[in-house]
Order: C-alpha cells, then sequence, then structure tokens
C-alpha cells in the first residue's frame, strides 16, 4: 500500500505579511514572475516595490488574461522564460493561483502563491483546472510537487467581501465528510495523478492518518469558530477566530481534499455547473449544499444533519433551492444536476453503493426541503 501527503513547502499566515513578501521568496533568486490581474496590480503594486525595494532583485508582472487555457499557460510561460524569472508569485484568486501553478510547473521554477481571498481550498493544492478558450472545463493537471511557499496576508483577505470567506466554510465544510468517505471506504486520494491529466491519470495512492485528522479538525474549526469569523469580516477586523478560520479555509481544507479525496459534494457541485448561466452562485456555495446532498444519500444520522444545517443558517450558506437563485428550477433542470452527479465517473462513484439517478435526484430535493424546514424554525430532532 502507498501513502502519500502532500502540504506546501512553506505555509505563512500573518496580518499584512506582504509587507514582508521578498524575505519568504528570496531563495529563489533575483528576477520574479508576478502573475496577477490588471486590477490587483493596481492595487498592490506599492506593496510589491516596498518589499522588494531595498534588495537587487527584478519583478516582472504578468498580467492573466482571465480564463485557465493551455493557450494561456504557453503564453504566460513564454514571456517569463523570454525575461529568465527564477521564481513565480501568483497572487489573486483561484484561476489566477491555477495559472501560477502551471507556468512554475512548466517553467521548472519556485512557486510562491498568495491568495487574495478564501473562497476555496485552492492556494495549497499541487494541481490546476484547465478551461477550454469557450470557458468549458478541459482537465485537471497534477502536479508532483506542493507550491513551495504560501502567503496569506489576513489584512487583505479581511478587505475582502464577506461573501467569499463564507463560500471558503462552504467549501472547508465538505472536507471532513468527504474525507470520511473516502477513507471508510479505502478508497485513493489525488496525488498517485502527480504528472498527469486527470483523464489519464490513475491514483493508487491512500490517505494518511496525519491527513484525516487535518480533515476532523477543519471540521471543529469552522463550527467554533465560523460565525465569529463572519462577524469580524463584516467590520474588516482580523481576530484570533478570523485567523483559525482563514487557516481552515486555505490550508486545513486543502491538505483535507488533496490528500484524502473528495466524494458526493463535489460532484452536486458539478451537477449545478451544468445549469450554465443559471449557476450563479460560488463554488463553495454550491459545494455546502452538495454536503446536505451527500449526507442525506447516505443516510447520516438526524443529529449530524441538524448540526450542519443550523451551522450554514448561522453564517449565510444556502440550503435550499431558492438560495441557489434556482427557486424557479425546472424538472428538466433538476434532472440534469442529478444525473451529472449520480454520473459512473463523477465523485460520488466513491460511494459505498452505486449512486443512481433516482438516489440523487430524491437526495437533492430532501436537501431543500430540509432547508426550508430549518429556514421556518423547524427541527429534525425531537424537543
Amino acid at each position: 500500500m502507498t501513502q502519500i501527503f502532500a502540504a506546501p513547502g512553506r505555509y505563512i499566515q500573518g496580518y499584512k505579511e506582504l509587507d514582508r513578501l521578498y524575505r519568504h521568496v528570496a531563495w529563489f533568486g533575483r528576477r520574479f514572475m508576478v502573475i496577477t490581474t490588471q486590477g490587483r496590480l493596481d492595487s498592490l503594486i506599492q506593496t510589491f516595490d516596498a518589499s522588494f525595494d531595498a534588495e537587487r532583485t527584478e519583478l516582472h508582472y504578468g498580467i492573466f488574461s482571465g480564463e485557465v487555457t493551455r493557450q494561456e499557460i504557453q503564453r504566460l510561460t513564454a514571456n517569463m522564460n523570454a525575461l529568465e524569472c527564477d521564481g513565480v508569485i501568483g497572487v489573486g484568486g483561484g484561476k489566477v493561483l491555477d495559472a501560477a501553478k502551471a507556468v512554475a510547473h512548466q517553467a521548472k521554477v519556485p512557486l510562491c502563491i498568495v491568495p487574495t481571498i478564501v473562497s476555496n481550498d485552492a492556494p495549497t493544492s499541487s494541481l490546476s483546472v484547465l478551461y477550454t478558450e469557450a470557458g468549458v472545463f478541459d482537465d485537471v493537471l497534477f502536479y508532483e510537487r506542493s507550491p513551495d511557499v504560501v502567503v496569506v496576508d489576513t489584512w487583505i483577505i479581511a478587505q475582502a467581501p464577506v461573501r467569499l470567506l463564507v463560500a471558503g466554510m462552504g467549501d472547508a465544510l465538505s472536507t471532513y465528510f468527504e474525507a470520511r468517505t473516502c477513507v471508510e471506504g479505502y478508497h485513493d486520494n489525488f496525488l498517485g495523478n502527480a504528472g498527469a491529466g486527470m483523464k489519464e491519470g490513475a491514483s493508487g495512492s491512500k490517505s494518511t492518518l496525519t491527513s484525516m485528522a487535518i480533515a476532523e479538525l477543519c471540521y471543529r474549526v469552522l463550527f467554533e469558530d465560523g460565525l465569529q469569523a463572519k462577524r469580524a469580516a463584516e467590520n474588516q477586523c482580523v481576530t484570533k477566530a478570523f485567523n483559525r478560520v482563514v487557516e481552515a479555509n486555505a490550508l486545513m481544507s486543502g491538505i483535507g481534499f488533496e490528500s484524502n479525496g473528495v466524494a458526493t459534494a463535489h460532484a452536486v457541485y458539478c451537477g449545478f455547473s451544468e445549469l450554465g448561466s443559471r449557476a450563479t452562485m460560488y463554488h463553495g456555495e454550491y459545494v455546502a449544499f452538495g454536503t446536505l446532498v451527500m449526507l442525506l444519500l447516505e443516510g447520516k444520522s438526524s443529529r449530524e444533519l441538524d448540526a450542519v444545517l443550523r451551522f450554514c443558517l448561522s453564517i449565510g450558506l444556502p440550503v435550499t433551492f431558492a438560495d441557489l437563485g434556482l427557486a424557479d428550477m425546472t424538472a428538466n433542470e433538476l434532472d440534469c444536476v442529478a444525473r451529472t452527479a449520480a454520473d459512473p465517473n463523477q465523485t460520488s462513484k466513491v460511494e459505498p453503493f452505486e449512486v443512481t439517478f433516482d438516489e440523487m435526484r430524491a437526495a437533492l430535493i430532501s436537501a431543500s426541503d430540509l432547508g426550508e424546514l430549518y429556514k421556518k424554525g423547524g427541527s429534525l430532532l425531537a424537543v
């Protein structure tokens, strides 16, 4: 049996930590390619200049076009190679970071990831999600190593819209439950796919006790600190609870999903993604609802469902179709979501039973129905 655990080489989290960025990447060399969006560069260029100003370094900027395509990765890599840069620094949200990972991998140089939001668990992972020029999913590329350095500036995270922090908690909410399903079923994690794409990769690697413990800790932090962290974010305050939730969203959830695996919650996200322009929510918001669907599909206890429903309601995660902007969802749309989520090639295949279309459809309807019950003050538990 092969067990593989992955984590970034260094994880640094702190208030105004971007002011100290150079000290964390000095070992990369003298020339750096910063991959980011134009808007993010405009807001942070003075911080970059101040951090690197006293050093004999060169900062070059690669402006991300907006989509992680094979063409965009080639363009940025060619630009970086022409400038003979020694390392890559990715600054921004999930797609920017995925592009930076791909460029560093192709150029075979060190990589620093600087997330400016924690709406999902992408920052610490060793993979990139690719799309076509039309914005359609293409593939997932798995790399042989995790980011060398991850720098999380909690001051910057606190300036972001609160909804993004909450969406990150939604993504992180699934981590423990999906890890539990994968580990109890003795399924592979993602790490054996290194060097390949999802379409041709074969894993063969199992989780470790450490990765499962981190997934469980992620769950405990969210339930203990989630509401406090949200209220702190609403006032753009960095508190101890806010710090712990940022760590749960970025580090614990990242390690937890990659080193354990994912299950039905993410298959449900893929199902909703099939609705095209009707799919207007963030990744983590769909995954949170997908967690409820998964627990129902697996027949988990009313006590566990009660805890998850109350947590979601406390911080504003969606628990009904209406919360997902789909109060008028048609039967055909519901069937589309259920069919994709129950597809044998989806991550729902790790469940310890065959997931049928009818069972998935029933779980989706039941999850929304329970959400309606709880929003009206009802409960699954006897008084």
